[in-house]
């Protein structure tokens, strides 16, 4: 480095490290800090721009960095791999998507499922030890709840804007906890006579939603802590539709049925997995919905009866978990034996980051507010990625 330096440049160097942390480079931005001896602060004006003060004239320079939808897709069937473990801090991909692995918690036994709070402060899972794994992300402690589920946790879920989530299990009930004060259950709904495999709250009313080994799906109101009724509609896996709740999918075998929940009659269906439906996902915006068989993906549009938009076969790789990416609504974060996969389905491209060694990503959560990604897997970890 020049020792004697204007103060254009000073300025620039105090600017472009602001912007290296505002794109969540915080390794490459203290790098830069040290090796550029960057000691001044930016004026507080430029904090107004929550991209940075370079974002227009970086992305104009580098559109194949940071806007893919401006670059040619590269063929259609090729899968590219990307080293996860090259920069743990930060791993920027050329065609402009950023996987970040930002922490790693271990739990006691395999895992099976996970969920972010809304504010992405506090995850939750659950698996074989019967017990909640809880992280809080602003301490990076770890506790297990001391009381636990009979049998072990197959779903867990937060609740909207709030500090409550739910557990179901096969032991026929669902526990409804506090992140706040995590030793035990606030109260058991019980009910279900057959083993409960999924669970979802709507995301404005006080309602929560329960599925069973015996396709029923009971309906819970969480004011009065009853049951307001119970019907046969299926539900390996049941999701509400995001924002307005006007909506609950629920797949069971190799189809997925949309119940409009003022009736709760059969709006939609739709039909051709081959294979038994492991996960499903709505996108932010509650019109399309991802399904995930082990062996292929799948996007529907609720607005097209029965159609699906797009497929990408897992050739062998056993998919178990989908979610739409919480930064980019174009992509599909797929969890799959030992790797997570991003997929483009508009233009086929499909990445692969190696997530969880010789173990299966069994359940995937996001946050929308700051971004974070989580794995959970049969290896017992839990990774937060952004």
């Amino acid at each position: 480095m020049n020792p004697i330096r204007s103060k254009e440049e000073d300025t620039f160097r105090m600017y472009m490290y602001d912007y290296l942390k505002k794109r969540g480079l915080h390794y490459t931005a203290e790098v830069f800090r040290m090796e550029g001896q960057v000691t001044s602060k930016p004026p507080i004006e430029i904090n107004q721009n929550p991209h940075g003060f370079l974002h227009d004239f970086w992305s104009s320079l580098h559109d194949d960095l940071y806007n893919p939808r401006l670059k040619m897709p590269p063929p259609s069937n090729k899968v590219q791999y990307v080293d996860s473990k090259r920069d743990t801090i930060s791993q920027i991909r050329r065609d402009g998507y950023s996987m970040q692995l930002i922490g790693n918690f271990k739990s006691a036994n395999s895992l099976s499922s996970c969920d972010f709070s809304s504010d992405g402060k506090v995850l939750v899972s659950g698996g074989f030890e019967k017990k909640v794994f809880i992280c809080y992300m602003d301490t990076c402690e770890c506790i297990n709840t001391s009381e636990s589920h009979l049998a072990p946790i197959s779903e867990v879920r937060f609740q909207p804007r709030t500090t409550i989530f739910a557990t179901s299990s096969p032991d026929r009930t669902v526990k409804l906890w506090d992140s706040k004060k995590p030793g035990t259950a606030l109260f058991d709904l019980v009910g279900h006579k057959g083993m409960v495999k999924s669970l979802d709250f709507h995301p404005n009313e006080a309602l929560l939603c329960s599925s069973d080994s015996f396709d029923v799906i009971e309906v819970w109101d969480l004011v009065k802590c009853i049951r307001l009724k119970n019907f046969l509609a299926g539900g390996q896996k049941i999701r509400f539709q995001p924002v307005f709740g006007k909506f609950l999918a629920a797949a069971n075998g190799n189809a997925i049925t949309i119940l409009d929940i003022q009736t709760w009659k059969v709006k939609n269906r739709f039909q051709g997995h081959s294979k038994e439906i492991r996960s499903i996902c709505w996108d932010t915006q509650g019109q399309r919905i991802a399904s995930v068989t082990e062996d292929c993906a799948r996007v529907w549009s609720i607005a097209v009866r029965g159609q699906c938009l797009h497929e990408y076969k897992s050739n062998g790789k056993r998919f178990q978990s989908i979610l739409f990416h919480p930064r980019y609504p174009n992509v599909l974060v797929i969890g799959a034996f030992q790797d997570i996969e991003l997929w483009i389905p508009e233009t086929e491209q499909v990445y692969l980051i190696p997530a969880h060694a010789k173990a299966t990503v069994t359940g995937l959560a996001a946050c929308a507010q700051n971004q974070f990604i989580a794995s959970c897997s049969s290896d017992s970890t839990v990774k937060i990625w952004k």
